[in-house]
């Protein structure tokens, strides 16, 4: 994400990360057992409870106009979680590999939201 630089680009890239965080938070929302078990969120309810979170910010980074407060709001909530899941599970592998996916996505997330903060879409 770091090569956007138009704000059409980084509105695609909005779309994509509502698409991701779809997928994802539904996954969570509906399987909390087997899916927050992969990115080390074993306890369903806190899993389910990121997959609920995710989902209430789907409509407006595929839709938000304007779309900057919606990736502002993906970011953190993405270290949210990553302070959640590393205060309970900081000894587990799952997740930390999770939490710095998480970190990575967050830092293209600041790129995205850069362009279109700067460009008011």
């Amino acid at each position: 994400m770091a090569g956007i630089v138009t704000p059409a680009a980084a509105e695609r890239a909005a779309a994509g990360v509502g698409v991701a965080t779809l997928l994802i938070g539904g996954a969570l929302a509906v399987a909390p057992v087997r899916v927050g078990a992969m990115m080390g969120l074993t306890d369903p309810r806190g899993a389910r409870i990121v997959g609920l979170a995710d989902l209430a910010l789907v409509p407006g980074l595929i839709r938000g106009q304007p779309v900057w407060p919606w990736v502002a709001a993906r970011g953190s909530l993405n270290l949210a979680i990553v302070a959640y899941g590393l205060a309970l599970y900081r000894r587990d592998r799952r997740a930390r590999v999770a939490a710095a996916a998480l970190i990575g996505a967050t830092v293209g997330d600041a790129v995205v939201l850069a362009t279109l903060r700067r460009a008011d879409h």
